[in-house]
């Protein structure tokens, strides 16, 4: 029997989130496959989830399991690896490997992300990674081609149990664009830049919003984090820069369809953003947008000998826009055009082997 993992519940608004919604819709589809929900906010159904899952997969053999790497911390809560309890947690993922098969759905890297976005808990995701790393019998489907080869190499893993599944993009269905005219404005001779994705501190927004402060053409923001934006707009004065927001997947890509290109200002000095292949480049691509990036190792990889995206050192960004034309860019769009499909769900998730 084959059995999906579902752990999460309530708005979708970025990557990470993105990612599980679209396996989850993609499982749903599929009658050969069980999906257990095991989301909740109550303690007590989190408990009752945990202790049905040990005892029901304890008693059965050579089932099918599928499950994202979060979904760990929903059956066993962090508080449990920290008071001496993750022997026996990952004591019982090892034997359960071994009573069935287990996949692991693996979007990012918990400790190289904690690491370079300089958030806390690095080192508690450091142990973990090497103790679950270290149960060889688990299958692996990894979110980029450099984030498999970083963690087979690191841990040694066996490469027929890694997979690449590749961040994709929903469909952009018809709309009438009037209702999103009001929100964009009309500036035809502009061009409009769009950045969809969490706007925390740390993923180089403070750098971008300064790069078009120097410049005419627009600037749009939209995600979650971004309260802090509207009161620096405010302060340095810029107006050619606009925060619109936080929106479910769906609006947000018939928003940024409207726009010209999408931007990924990402630190290409950090390893975690050249292993990952950010959710935002099919994203772009699904809306229609060729894409102005850093040089990211693996997303310059994925489009290569695709003339969809501008790969720059972010110093030299300013130069760019400043010499950026519509003519130019519609090149650019007519080829993104041409590749669009490939980086939808529907054909990402085709490569799915479960």
């Amino acid at each position: 029997m084959k059995y999906y993992l579902k752990h999460f519940s309530g708005a979708v608004s970025e990557g990470g989130a993105v990612r599980n919604q679209a396996f989850y819709r993609h499982f749903q589809k599929r009658s050969d496959v069980k999906i257990i929900d095991i989301s909740s906010t109550t303690i007590f159904h989190r408990i009752f989830h945990t202790l049905w899952f040990i005892i029901y997969f304890k008693r059965r053999q050579n089932d099918q399991i599928y499950f994202h790497l979060g979904a760990i911390f929903v059956l066993f809560p962090t508080f449990l690896f920290r008071t001496g309890l993750s022997r026996l947690i990952f004591r019982f993922l090892d034997r359960l490997s071994k009573q069935h098969t287990l996949q692991i759905e693996v979007n990012d890297l918990p400790f190289e992300q904690s690491r370079d976005l300089e958030t806390p808990d690095s080192s508690f995701y450091q142990l973990f990674q090497d103790k679950l790393f270290d149960l060889k019998d688990i299958k692996y489907d990894f979110a980029s081609n450099r984030m498999r080869d970083y963690a087979q190499k690191k841990y040694h893993l066996n490469p027929q149990n890694c997979a690449v599944l590749l961040n994709g993009s929903d469909i952009l269905m018809e709309f009438d664009p009037v209702v999103y005219e009001s929100m964009l404005g009309r500036q035809a001779e502009k061009l409009k830049y769009v950045y969809v994705g969490s706007l925390n501190k740390g993923r180089q927004i403070e750098h971008l919003i300064r790069i078009f402060a120097q410049s005419t053409h627009q600037l749009f923001l939209l995600g979650p984090d971004g309260e802090w934006i509207q009161e620096a707009l405010a302060h340095k004065g810029v107006h050619n820069v606009s925060y619109l927001g936080v929106f479910d997947d769906s609006t947000a890509l018939q928003i940024s369809s409207l726009c010209d290109i999408g931007v990924i200002p990402y630190d290409d000095s950090r390893l975690y953003y050249n292993i990952c292949y950010p959710t935002k480049v099919s994203f772009y691509l699904s809306a229609g947008l060729p894409i102005l990036c850093t040089r990211l190792e693996e997303t310059q990889s994925v489009l290569a000998h695709k003339n969809l995206a501008r790969f720059l050192p972010i110093d030299h960004w300013t130069n760019f826009i400043a010499a950026s034309n519509k003519e130019e860019i519609s090149v650019l769009q007519k080829e993104v055009l041409l590749y669009r499909d490939q980086f939808y769900w529907s054909s990402i998730l085709s490569g799915l082997n479960f």
